[in-house]
Formats: structure tokens, sequence, C-alpha cells
């Protein structure tokens, strides 16, 4: 197959990469343009001259004389790669000479303003992000300029010292290799600051029609890197070699990858967005909210397949039900859908405590037929009084975390209005959690609201490990007082691999009746659904943990009469459960986050 595609699909960006000029900085622009690549990187200084490190040798020296060589524009598409000199040379003069000529490279790509500044990773981590911490405070370099050089098979820990150190998770050049490392760590990557995914010329063999192709093993990388819409970095054996065709390549396996289901795509403009949970007991909600809500077709099908289902079972001539907390009516809906086909008489009971959404209902019951015999209150479950007995509760009180919405203490007050058989859909909540290491995200967290927040995230670059764990469980109705409305959990989690952990990633599953359930949990999350995304319970100190360690999650659901929070803290331990560090309390006493109850 040969590949010849025009535009450039939104998203992708190639960057020719240039180990060395044999043309000037103009030409090379010409050149790069007119093969319609985004931008390039190249040296400052050509590598086979002899360095003095003064300012005469630089100017006689270096590729670009001037920036007005070039047009102001183009400046934006030059990402300067610094020369390969270490800062750890045994020899003193050496490394004393090796720093003048960095520092002299990365002055001059200050002066100029380009977008990234490359620097490779080969001298000790500490000493080079002192260094980098030194430039970028006495030349006023933002941090996000500098990008790290990194080995895809080797260079993780490397990495990882260097951003602790300098506090910043500084961006990187992530070079891809023929024999690549495991799909864990690959993924462990792909949750990191990635701005250029390079790739050696060397890393592609030529098809039938002699044109360019990658192993699948790389495609599958780089197409599990596409949504983050970053930059492709290709580089030839030698400035000669055309690389448009390799460019070509890149957006073919662009436009081939597997489109975004309409659902996913609505959900796709949250990601890696901080949001705190809804309090919709304590908060009204607005129209805005209930009308997303409410275009999860996915939700509202199993909710009415669970009521048509009891109704089929259910051996009684009358049925009551109650519609607990009915919004603007989208569960309602579905539950007089399943109603009409049922062989039992029934009642249905909306109750509903905003009054502008009991608004909504009451315009809904005068427009439609159906809705005529429907008896809508206004009131919330905790106040309401009737004589009225509910053979079934209907509710959608769930949160991120399961039971982070009230629906454990909702449907308890609910139950003085239940038969001593009553069927409650949903019949139950599970939560689950897992360590998740996402640090672009949590710098967020720190402008946000801090720590001792728990927020609400479509994850998109993120990693965690695999045994997710059971965490909280929670059954209706619960006529044996089985709920522990507070409750501690302890969850341990042994680490296969070296990482760094910024927090935990919380899921639930909740089942409707019988065998249908909603779940937001990762190894069987229901299709297409996003009325949920997972909660995240960040750490203040992002928890770097050795392969073989063990981190010990502690989480308590807390609750008094003025509501619910959580507080959580982590412990690190070794292999044979000794305390190697241990963390604060987050939200101890609910002093950042309570779920009130009015």
């Amino acid at each position: 197959m040969v590949y010849k595609f025009e535009a450039v699909p939104w998203g992708l960006k190639t960057v020719w990469y240039f180990q060395e000029l044999k043309d000037s900085v103009p030409q090379i622009l010409t050149i790069v343009n007119k093969k319609k690549f985004d931008a390039i990187i190249m040296p400052i200084f050509p590598s086979n001259i002899e360095r003095e490190g003064n300012i005469n040798d630089f100017i006689k020296h270096s590729y670009l004389k001037s920036e007005l060589e070039v047009k102001s524009d183009d400046i934006q598409k030059l990402h300067f790669l610094i020369s390969n000199l270490s800062l750890s040379d045994q020899n003193k003069e050496q490394r004393k000479k090796n720093r003048e000529i960095l520092k002299q490279e990365i002055q001059f790509a200050a002066y100029l303003g380009v977008p990234s500044i490359i620097i490779n990773s080969n001298s000790d981590p500490n000493k080079l992000a002192k260094f980098i911490r030194k430039m970028s405070i006495k030349y006023f370099i933002d941090f996000n300029t500098f990008v790290l050089d990194v080995d895809i098979t080797k260079d993780w820990n490397k990495y990882n010292q260097i951003r602790q150190e300098l506090q910043f998770n500084i961006p990187i050049l992530l070079r891809l290799k023929k024999e690549m490392t495991t799909k864990n760590e690959q993924r462990k990557w792909l949750s990191e600051n990635i701005r250029f995914v390079h790739l050696n010329q060397e890393l592609f063999s030529m098809n039938d029609q002699g044109a360019p192709k990658l192993d699948d093993v790389q495609n599958q990388f780089l197409t599990s890197y596409f949504p983050f819409e970053n930059y492709i970095s290709i580089s030839a054996k030698s400035p000669q070699i055309d690389l448009a065709d390799h460019r070509q390549y890149m957006i073919h396996l662009f436009k081939n990858q597997q489109p975004l289901s309409e659902q996913a795509n609505l959900a796709s403009e949250f990601f890696d967005e901080l949001q705190i949970p809804l309090q919709p007991y304590k908060d009204n909600l607005n129209s805005g909210t209930y009308e997303v809500f409410e275009q999860d077709k996915i939700k509202y099908d199993l909710y009415e397949d669970a009521c048509r289902k009891y109704l089929k079972n259910v051996k009684k001539t009358e049925i009551n039900i109650l519609m607990a907390g009915a919004g603007r009516g989208g569960i309602l809906e579905r539950v007089i859908f399943a109603a009409q086909g049922a062989k039992c008489k029934t009642k249905i009971v909306a109750l509903e405590k905003n009054p502008y959404a009991y608004m909504t209902l009451m315009f809904q019951k005068k427009r439609q037929k159906q809705w005529k015999d429907v008896e809508i209150i206004l009131d919330d479950l905790k106040s309401w009084q009737t004589e009225l007995k509910f053979d079934l509760i209907v509710s959608e009180l769930l949160g991120s975390f399961g039971d982070n919405e009230l629906s454990p203490e909702c449907l308890l007050w609910a139950q003085k209005f239940l038969q001593p058989d009553a069927v409650s859909i949903p019949c139950d909540s599970v939560s689950y959690c897992v360590p998740v290491s996402c640090p672009q995200l949590h710098a967020k967290v720190k402008k946000s609201y801090g720590y001792d927040s728990s927020y609400v995230v479509h994850f998109q670059k993120y990693y965690t490990i695999h045994d997710i764990q059971k965490c909280m469980q929670f059954k209706h109705p619960d006529f044996n007082n089985e709920n522990q409305l507070a409750q501690e959990q302890n969850l341990i989690f042994e680490c296969k691999q070296d990482l760094l952990i910024n927090g935990m990633a919380g899921y639930f599953t909740s089942k409707l009746y019988e065998e249908i359930e909603l779940s937001t949990h990762p190894n069987n999350s229901t299709p297409d659904m996003y009325s949920w995304f997972p909660i995240y319970f960040p750490f203040e100190k992002p928890v770097n943990i050795i392969k073989k360690q063990k981190l010990k999650f502690t989480i308590k659901r807390v609750n008094n009469e003025e509501g619910v929070w959580y507080e959580w803290f982590n412990q690190v331990l070794s292999e044979d459960d000794q305390i190697l560090d241990s963390s604060r309390i987050h939200n101890e006493n609910g002093k950042k986050q309570i779920i009130e109850i009015k």
C-alpha cells in the first residue's frame, strides 16, 4: 500500500527530527513546509565541531545566526536539541566546560523564545534537575519549555527521579525502540507528560509497494498515544533522506483509528477535568445538568428493563411504585413505560424535592397522556409522611463511588414507606478502589480545591495496577440493619513494578434487579454509559513505590448529624509488611469536603 493524504487530521502533528543540518535553517524550513511537516527538531550546533565554549565560537558555528534569518512565525516551529554533553563527566574541567556550553545553548534558545529545549538525560538525575532549575530561574524559562529526551525501554526511573527533584512533570521526548518494553511499562509511560513520541528511520521497514511501515508493537503504542493530540517526531539516517512517505504512514495510521462512539465522543470533552462531586440532596441541580444525564440512553434502558422484569415476576394484583428523586422525569418516564405493559394494576408516586424540577414534572403530566395517573409530590424522603406502603422503590441516587451521594441514608429514610417484601431498584451498590498514577492530573489538584477533596474525573492520561479491590457495599432495602453507614476499609496492593502513585481511583457496580447491573468497574463497565466518571482520592505527597513493596490504603466513611465525609491515608509496606512510610490523613474530620444532610 502507498499512502497518499493531503489534509492532516486534526490533532496529529508531525515533526522532522534533524540530527545534523546540511542546509541553512531557512532552506530546511522551506523543505519541511513543502513536505507539510508541522515543525522541526534541530541541533543548535554541529556535533563534529570541537567546542571552545566562548561566544565567538558559538557565533561562528551555530546553525542559526539570527532570528532575522527566518520568519517570526517560523521560530515557533523550531524545537532546539541541546548538545549531548554530560554534567556528570569524571573530568572536572570537562564537566565545567560542558556546563558552560549547555548554558550558552539554553540561553540562546531562551533569547529566541523557541517552544521546546530538548535535553539529553545522560547526566546524573539530581545534577540534571538542579541544572534545569537553575537555568529556569536565571533565564526566566518556564519548566514546561524543557523537554527530557528518554528511552522507553530503560529511562523511567531516571525520569521519575528528575521530575520529583523538580517537583514538576517535565515534558518528555519518548524514543520508541525496535524491541519495546512490556505492555504495563508502555501504559505507565502513556500517563506521563509526553510532548514528542520519536521514531528513528531504522524502526521502519518497507511493505510490498515500497512504502514505509512499522511493526505491530509500535503501531499499537502510537494508536494508544494518538488521543493525546501531541507530536510524532521522525529522524532519518542522514539529512538527505526524504521523510515525506513516513509522514504519510503516520497519517494513514492516525486515520485508521477506531472512531469513538457517539456516547464516548460526548464524554471526551471531560477528559482529565477535575469536577467536584455533586451533592443533589443539599443542592438543587440545574436544568442543564439534568439534560446531560438524560442523554445517557443506556442507563435509562437498563432501568426500564429492570422495572419490566420486576413487574413480570411479581405475583400481586396491585403494585404501588415510589419514584424517589424524580428529577425532570427521565427514569420516571421509563417506569411509566414499564408499568403500561404490566399485568397488575399499578399506582405510581413521584417524589421530588427540587421545586423547579417539580414544575417540569407537573408540565409533563399535563402534556403527556401516559402521565395522567402519576401522583407528583414536592417533598424529600427525610421529611415526607404518607400512609401508603410501596412494593417497589425506584431511585437514581448513585454517585461515582456508589454511596457518595447519600444513597444509603436516603434509602434508609424511605424504608418506612415500604412493604415488608418490597424491592428496591437498585438493590445494592459496591465501590472499588485501585492505585492510580496520573502525574499531570495530580498537578491540577493543587490549583483546584486541594488534596483534601475528592474529585470526579474522566481519566485519560493515567495508569493503574490491575488488582482493583472491593471497598464498601450497601444493600437496599436494609430491613435487617446490615449496612454500616460509618465504616473503615483497609486495602493492600502489591506493586509488580516501580511506580509513582498519585492517589486512588474509585469505581462502583450497582445491581438494579436480578442480573441487570450498572457498572463503572474497568473490568466489566457498562458499554457506552457515561452518567458516572470515576472518583479520584488524591494523595498530597505522591508515593514512590518500588517493585514488590505494598501500598496500604485506608479509607473511612464517617457520618454525623451534619453529613457524611471520607477520610483517607496511605502507608508503604515492605515485602514483610513493615511500615516504610505514611501519609497524613486527608480530609480529617471533614475539614474540606462534607456531603451535607440538611
